[in-house]
């Protein structure tokens, strides 16, 4: 699935998608790929979103990719969502990831992320099921 923006949704793609990337989340689909510990309070930094991650779930899946530049990155997704991804959704993937680096980071490490607009994901190295990285 390609993620496009809806008009009027403000800060979510269709089907109630996040624009940037959840900490413990699928990448694609926002679904929990870990146990949630804690959420942030209504009065903390993000409110309702998970603060501490527990074990994963049964099909949580981490896959590397390599980056136009040459370095890798590795993503979560939901079972459902790595099976399913195509080179199709790599621009909008990476495009996702770039805002949620600028929601994290202070404006000091801006110069990083400015060249970080000119690279993106090449191809898919691997994968493998969170549970057996840490079973």
């Amino acid at each position: 699935m390609r993620l496009q923006s809806v008009a009027g949704a403000g800060r979510r793609w269709r089907e109630n998608v996040t624009e940037v990337k959840i900490a413990g989340c699928c990448t694609c689909c926002d679904e929990l790929c870990f146990e949630v510990l804690a959420r942030w309070d209504t009065h903390e930094r993000y409110p309702g979103e998970p603060k501490r991650l527990g074990p994963p779930m049964n099909d949580a899946t981490r896959v590397t990719f390599l980056l136009y530049d040459g370095s890798r990155a590795d993503f979560t997704f939901c079972g459902k969502c790595a099976e399913s991804l195509n080179p199709g959704q790599y621009t909008d993937i990476w495009r996702k990831t770039l805002r949620s680096f600028l929601r994290e980071m202070s404006e000091t490490a801006r110069p990083w992320w400015n060249t970080q607009l000119q690279n993106g994901i090449l191809a898919e190295m691997g994968r493998i099921n969170w549970s057996d990285l840490n079973g």
